[in-house]
């Protein structure tokens, strides 16, 4: 009987554990991680501390993303570039527009458009 009771427990637990992994890569294998929840603070408390929580997000997703050998979701490296070329490091900055340029080339406009306006 608490042999049944622990295979359900731990069934149950990894049942649990692969669904919240799941929720946070959409339909289309990107993996969003808590985008939304911390560009929403950040919208809505705009300061240095929901800047850097969404740009810590933002890194974090790049990362796993990698991790799970899905591609980055489009228009991320060329955010995380904004911010950095707002913090006057274009030399990086440019390396995250050229890495979305290479994942995503129909954003040359995009990319061709903040780099004018900098």
């Amino acid at each position: 009987m608490i042999n049944k009771i622990l295979v359900s427990l731990i069934a149950l637990f990894t049942l649990a554990l692969f669904t919240g992994c799941a929720a946070k890569i959409s339909a289309s294998n990107l993996y969003w991680g808590e985008y939304s929840k911390t560009l929403y603070e950040f919208k809505k408390n705009p300061g240095s501390a929901t800047r850097t929580a969404h740009i810590k997000e933002l890194n974090s997703i790049i990362i796993k993303s990698n991790e799970l050998n899905l591609r980055v979701p489009p228009g991320l490296y060329a955010e995380l570039g904004m911010y950095l070329l707002n913090d006057g490091k274009k030399e990086k900055a440019n390396e995250y527009f050229n890495l979305e340029l290479k994942t995503y080339p129909e954003s040359k406009t995009m990319v061709l458009q903040i780099l004018k306006k900098s």
